[in-house]
């Protein structure tokens, strides 16, 4: 019994550390901040996946995607999602692993198939998929079959690092001096590239040593450093495959050239346009500013007294019960004035009493027409001289009186009386006067 534990509990080290040191160990580099696979920091494969993965019957096998910043990672084999039934596949997930990993211990017929990893997060999702081969044998003697498919160009530009990958499925026999070899040499130099300053060699394994890989570390790329290398792998006897790439510079075609400057000249007509629009509506906003302060000036010409309420009665005839109902009606919009208006019929008892109706009032305005003598008389009692000099406070203004002096009092009364005469369309589209603007 207790023999029975131990070998479970070694069994679960292996799959456990197994798993966890392929999906840690040769990440692209500085793998979480920084990925030669994508330039983008989302959900993504942190090293090179294998696309064909090779297994003898019986035997212990493990399947891999190796990625980060996902929120979900699913399996499926050929398009059926996992868990699945034995007469579908004997492998099952590695918790161990972040289900980064799965794995059997003992392969069956079965167990051929496409599998698929699907890594996902909120925003995109990535897809592997890798295509599992079963052998009808114990050992392997066969010829290396490539595990890892090498990109046929790498671009790099100068100062540039490179990494290259070539991996490949040997078996295993059992013969003591079996040996399998992985190198990379680089077209034209024929000579095996060996680690130094320049390149670095990490050789790596995993199944049993059933299957090779090799990394080739390239240090700040040279123009020498261009080129086609070559990945040759071979077994004990003698058999060998080669896997070529090509690392060069990058070459933008006419296509691209054309996209990015469409993208350049897009960029550029945008710019125009917001700094039109922002110089149009600079200038409204300096117009209408402009137009504000000049309002604010004339209409300063014609304040009479800011900040007071004015009590005012206005007098007119019938030939001015317009303009007196036209300027009533402007005054009782403000705030400052509180009006008040007489019809002057023009008999003995109103110009006996008028003088006594403008008692408690500010302001006394007359809109009066007729040049007739009891006109004249109202006037003479009313005693406007004494009301149209600058020394004196104002108290009345008498309007539409022609032989009053060139005062600025009459020059206010001059406006007003501008105002009133405006003709009645003027009234109808409801222009509203300068007069009564600012009070």
């Amino acid at each position: 019994m207790l023999m029975l534990l131990l070998l479970v509990v070694a069994a679960a080290v292996i799959v456990r550390g197994g798993s966890a040191t392929y999906c840690d160990d040769n990440l692209f580099h500085a793998a979480g901040k920084l990925h030669l696979s994508s330039s983008s920091p989302g959900v993504q494969f942190t090293k090179e996946l294998s696309a064909s993965e090779y297994g003898p019957l019986n035997s212990f096998k493990k399947l891999h995607c190796c990625g980060e910043n996902y929120l979900s990672l699913e399996w499926f084999k050929d398009n059926r999602s996992y868990p699945w039934p034995s007469d579908v596949s004997s492998f099952i997930l590695n918790p161990e692993s972040a289900n980064q990993t799965i794995y059997t211990r003992s392969l069956t017929s079965s167990d051929h198939g496409v599998y698929t990893c699907q890594l996902a997060n909120h925003t995109n999702i990535v897809n592997h998929s890798i295509q599992l081969v079963t052998i009808d044998v114990t050992s392997y003697w066969g010829e290396p079959l490539p595990t890892y498919k090498i990109p046929n160009k790498h671009y790099a530009q100068p100062e540039d690092s490179v990494r290259l990958y070539c991996e490949g499925f040997v078996g295993k026999v059992g013969l003591p001096d079996a040996i399998n070899t992985i190198k990379w040499t680089k077209i034209g130099g024929n000579q095996t590239i060996e680690s130094n300053e320049k390149y670095k060699i990490v050789e790596v394994s995993r199944e049993n040593d059933q299957v090779l890989g090799a990394f080739l570390f390239i240090n700040k790329i040279q123009e020498t450093d261009y080129g086609q290398y070559m990945c040759s792998i071979s077994n004990t006897d003698d058999q060998i495959v080669q896997q070529f790439t090509n690392i060069t510079k990058p070459v933008f075609n006419n296509e691209q050239l054309d996209d990015k400057k469409v993208h350049r000249d897009l960029k550029f007509i945008i710019l125009v346009m917001l700094a039109l629009i922002l110089i149009v509506w600079k200038r409204r906003w300096l117009c209408l500013t402009f137009e504000r302060l000049k309002t604010k000036l004339d209409n300063d010409k014609y304040t009479l007294s800011e900040k007071t309420v004015h009590n005012i009665i206005v007098f007119y005839d019938e030939d001015n019960k317009d303009n007196a109902q036209y300027l009533v009606k402007k005054m009782e919009h403000r705030d400052n004035f509180i009006t008040k208006k007489y019809y002057i019929d023009f008999s003995e008892d109103f110009i006996k009493r008028h003088t006594d109706l403008v008692k408690g009032f500010d302001l006394a305005i007359y809109l009066l027409s007729s040049n007739d003598t009891i006109t004249s008389s109202l006037m003479t009692k009313s005693s406007q001289k004494s009301f149209i000099q600058d020394s004196v406070p104002p108290k009345k203004y008498i309007i539409d009186c022609d032989n009053m002096p060139v005062t600025p009092t009459k020059s206010w009364c001059d406006r007003v009386l501008a105002d009133l005469s405006t003709e009645h369309t003027k009234r109808n589209q409801n222009t509203t006067n300068k007069l009564f603007r600012v009070v």
